[in-house]
């Protein structure tokens, strides 16, 4: 089903382009499509069907992917890191949690969190410190394919922290809830 006639003017103008230049990537001629933004006509099907398929091209090249905004650089921590390595790279580079990575595979995350109810419990701090990630990790962040449209990586987010970003079922980048907000913000 295509959508309202009026919508050809709307989208032509958010869009910044001239009737003539519609034309030219369209082949509907600029004088039809003047006709139809004015009410004046009625067109084919066809020919609206060029113009609206047009609009939608335009939409999906310049939709927001993972590899758009992500962050290549994944800041994270190995299975057999102890934790106190792991915690002073948490506070050298301002995050509250890390995913656990071997060999671009994303195995788990180890956060401020669980260091903490880790020490909360009946661990002694110097001995928790000593061990291994692997130990005391949570589950992994969810992945995604480096091409998922941002309105996924969006809704992931709202319920994770992060997410991995993986091409070829290699860990690639890594997508926060700030990645998110930046992204967000220079789409408008």
């Amino acid at each position: 089903m295509l959508p309202e006639l009026g919508e050809i003017k709307k989208k032509r103008k958010t869009m910044g382009i001239t009737q003539t230049e519609l034309s030219k990537k369209t082949g509907v001629s600029q004088s039809l499509i003047a006709k139809m933004e004015s009410n004046a006509i009625v067109p084919s099907y066809t020919n609206a069907k060029k113009i609206f398929d047009f609009f939608e091209s335009v939409h999906e090249k310049h939709r927001a992917k993972a590899e758009d905004f992500m962050t290549k650089k994944i800041i994270s921590v190995r299975t057999d890191s102890t934790i106190k390595s792991a915690i002073k790279i948490m506070e050298k580079n301002s995050v509250s949690q890390l995913p656990v990575i071997n060999e671009s595979k994303n195995l788990g995350t180890i956060s401020e969190k669980s260091v903490l109810e880790k020490i909360n419990s009946e661990e002694s701090a110097e001995k928790l410190l000593e061990k291994n990630v692997e130990e005391i990790m949570d589950d992994a962040m969810p992945q995604i394919s480096y091409d998922a449209p941002f309105e996924v990586i969006s809704s992931i987010l709202s319920a994770f922290p992060g997410v991995i970003v993986t091409n070829k079922g290699k860990a690639v980048g890594i997508i926060t809830k700030l990645d998110l907000l930046k992204a967000a913000i220079s789409k408008k």
